[in-house]
């Protein structure tokens, strides 16, 4: 990594918080009424009855979480250790019908019919004009449907109701739906554009100034699928945008499955960073590692969330705020160091700022990250604008010197990028178990 872009202050032009996500592959079932069967990989378990609230943990498949209360279209259920939790309800009973009456509507042009109310969702099939189908639910442009004895979503365009209505039998399987009340509402931090599809170069819908107010439909990667005010729909980033706290303060982690991490991939994009002797970009390793860094850390219950997930250009000054709005636990950025001459230097450092703040963190990285094949250089005092600007406790670890040919062939690797991943998780372990928290 190259000093001299991380002691420079570029102005922040955006602001953004990314929001604890809806697993779009998360559905569990219903099996009583007491008790809920996880049957998708992973099943997000938050603090509070809200999106708001910070994800605790993750429950995998097969577990059985039970019930205690429903509020505002949110389960309360028990976790192991005696702990509580709350899981949306229009997440659950996908293998159970829980609404006995239907909408009868008929298809008025051949229509593509998903799996969850997203244009990105898995495509099951589709429907020819004259198809009648039973409606349970419509939210904004999309409505809910009974198909092939599954719940699945159309677009509402297509639909055309007849007036009469039927029933649902128990072996139909029908989403609940969400509480309009409920919904999660996002704000706009900056002067903006809406638009049709998750990515900066999908068509514009229409601008949108800073302050608007959006309603979250359903979330697509980095993308949220909103609603505006003038009731058009689109595609937004979610780091241009913020959610309220609800004047709800989360409770600091205690364990690293309660903990929510931001992993910060270096440079991307037009900022590729240092080189190797060959001319191998950082931000192409500091991508790889972060990668396996986040794997690790949801194996073992973390919330993680990225900076970038993928080859963007990402502003310095975004990424301290990324971490502060989502009230992260820890923040810890991914670089690979550089000298003024190839192999000249070697080894991985842990940097902290603040003495009070990130010091004891880094001091645990860094003992753990001892076990890897290239030297220990300890922790140290660094000036980037990531650490310093953070209000959160963070850290900058240099994973060894990239223009080092022996270096560069151990942290290109998988081995060592796993290596590392598992030295984070260690660390952070044992951070959290000795008290160390906000």
């Amino acid at each position: 990594m190259k000093k001299s872009l991380h002691l420079k202050k570029l102005p922040l032009f955006i602001v953004t918080v990314a929001l604890l996500g809806i697993s779009l592959a998360t559905t569990t079932v219903l099996a009583g009424t007491k008790t809920l069967t996880v049957n998708a990989s992973v099943l997000n378990i938050r603090r509070g009855p809200g999106l708001a609230y910070d994800v605790m943990g993750q429950s995998q498949s097969g577990a059985k979480l039970n019930v205690i209360a429903e509020r505002n279209s949110w389960y309360e259920v028990r976790l192991a250790g005696n702990k509580v939790g709350w899981v949306a309800s229009w997440l659950v009973n996908s293998d159970d019908a829980n609404t006995n009456a239907a909408k009868v509507a008929r298809v008025t042009s051949r229509v593509n019919v998903r799996k969850y109310a997203s244009t990105s969702a898995t495509l099951l099939g589709a429907l020819n004009p004259g198809a009648s189908v039973k409606v349970v639910y419509s939210q904004g442009d999309w409505s809910q449907i009974v198909y092939s004895d599954t719940a699945a979503w159309v677009s509402t365009k297509y639909l055309e109701l007849t007036g009469q209505t039927t029933t649902v039998t128990s072996t139909q399987t029908a989403v609940s739906k969400a509480n309009t009340a409920t919904q999660i509402k996002v704000k706009t931090n900056t002067n903006t554009h809406l638009r049709q599809a998750g990515g900066i170069n999908a068509a514009i819908v229409e601008n949108l100034s800073k302050g608007a107010e959006l309603t979250v439909l359903n979330q697509d990667g980095d993308w949220f699928h909103v609603r505006a005010a003038d009731g058009k729909t689109g595609y937004i980033a979610n780091w241009v945008v913020s959610t309220p706290s609800d004047g709800k303060s989360s409770k600091a982690a205690t364990s690293l499955n309660e903990a929510t991490i931001v992993l910060d991939a270096g440079h991307g994009g037009s900022d590729p960073g240092a080189s190797s002797t060959a001319g191998e970009k950082e931000k192409t390793y500091t991508l790889e590692t972060v990668d396996a860094i986040a794997t690790q850390l949801r194996a073992a219950g973390a919330n993680v969330v990225l900076t970038r997930s993928s080859d963007q250009y990402v502003d310095l000054a975004q990424r301290p705020v990324i971490a502060a709005n989502v009230n992260a636990d820890a923040f810890i950025s991914i670089h690979f160091d550089s000298s003024p001459e190839s192999n000249t230097a070697e080894g991985h450092t842990t940097y902290y700022y603040t003495k009070s703040k990130d010091y004891t963190l880094a001091t645990y990285l860094s003992t753990s990250l001892a076990n890897l094949s290239t030297a220990s250089r300890g922790t140290s005092f660094g000036n980037f604008e990531v650490i310093r600007d953070n209000k959160q406790p963070s850290v900058l670890i240099e994973l060894g010197y990239i223009n080092d040919d022996d270096d560069f062939q151990k942290l290109s690797s998988s081995t060592y990028q796993h290596q590392a991943a598992i030295d984070i998780v260690n660390g952070l372990t044992k951070y959290f178990a000795a008290g160390n928290h906000r």
